[in-house]
């Protein structure tokens, strides 16, 4: 698709961003489901405003704007027959190519017009996720996260998670470390020991890092009293522009990493992706890792969908800033250098 087709596949009416602020996030890639989800059903998505229908077909994934190229019909209602996506308004069938290969209604001697065509996006499998790119061909590469597939390591996935929020928002929220002993004093915050001290961001062309040494709480019970405190090493890395992976490193070396990717349905409404990878209790049930970090995001969750401006403001004049912020300072500036204006419309 050229950059004007990604504002053209949006409906009247329900522009969020700007079409500035969509072409430039549209040009990366960004997660629309499970590859677990995708099974004998389509899948409705939204992302950047534009609604998709993915669908499992003979070459694999697929993704497409969900309109059937006939008469507008929500091909997310339809059905799957094998690897065929059938419009439930009229039957017409389409490939995972979206080439629609069957026309009920019409004498099948007669050619299908060519014009009978999904406009489909890229599609690609990786780390259990679905990803596409709206507007190829994609400014930087999906994350590499070699634990995830990595020996000696157990992965989880846990369910999306959908938030009233702006993407940049949840995922400032995530790298910001003031909040830990505040936020998460009933998980793994420590409430007697709030200060953060010095760090140093290291800017790569599509990502910053930073590490910070932090006293968590270990608690085996959510809210439960507990004494034990130990100095974990937290490294974050956020590809840009909005998947993060959090190294929690254990002084005996247990390692959990976390992987929380934002994918932007709307300016104001975000499904949120996480993924657990860790090197050890690899053969516990991920029950309670999953419970335990579902709580965590309910710590966060009322907070971010409160903050206001609904929008991350990128111009950073408009808030009050402190040394602890400079993961915070380096990410807005890096938004902006993307080409992103933050001119939301909604």
């Amino acid at each position: 698709m050229n950059p004007s087709s990604v504002a053209d596949a949006v409906r009247p009416n329900e522009a969020t961003f700007s079409d500035r602020d969509r072409d430039v996030l549209a040009s990366y890639w960004h997660p629309v489901a499970l590859a677990s989800e995708v099974a004998d059903k389509p899948l409705s998505r939204r992302l950047l405003d534009v609604r998709l229908v993915v669908f499992r077909g003979a070459g694999g994934v697929a993704v497409a704007r969900d309109l059937c190229a006939h008469r507008g019909a929500s091909l997310s209602r339809g059905r799957m027959d094998g690897s065929t996506l059938v419009c439930a308004y009229h039957g017409f069938r389409y490939s995972g190519d979206g080439a629609c290969t069957g026309v009920p209604a019409q004498d099948p001697a007669i050619p299908i017009s060519q014009k009978l065509r999904l406009r489909t996006f890229p599609a690609v499998e990786r780390h259990g996720l679905v990803w596409t790119c709206l507007r190829p061909p994609a400014a930087a590469a999906i994350p590499d996260w070699p634990d995830l597939a990595g020996p000696g390591r157990q992965t989880i996935e846990l369910p999306p998670s959908l938030w009233k929020a702006a993407a940049p928002r949840q995922v400032e929220n995530f790298n910001d470390v003031a909040h830990l002993s505040f936020v998460h004093a009933g998980t793994f915050g420590n409430p007697t020991a709030p200060r953060i001290h010095d760090y140093d961001v290291v800017e790569r062309p599509d990502a910053l890092e930073f590490r910070l040494s932090y006293p968590q709480v270990d608690r085996d019970t959510f809210l439960q009293a507990q004494d034990k405190i130990t100095q974990m090493t937290y490294v974050y890395t956020l590809s840009l522009p909005f998947a993060t992976k959090l190294g929690v490193h254990s002084p005996d070396g247990r390692v959990l990493d976390i992987h929380d990717i934002a994918s932007p349905e709307t300016a104001r409404r975000t499904r949120v992706y996480m993924l657990l990878s860790r090197n050890y209790d690899q053969r516990d049930a991920p029950g309670p890792a999953i419970d335990y970090q579902l709580h965590v995001n309910q710590e966060d969750i009322p907070v971010v969908e409160d903050q206001y401006p609904e929008d991350l403001p990128l111009d950073l004049r408009e808030e009050v800033h402190i040394a602890a912020d400079r993961m915070s300072i380096a990410y807005r500036r890096r938004l902006v250098s993307l080409g992103l204006s933050g001119d939301w419309i909604a």
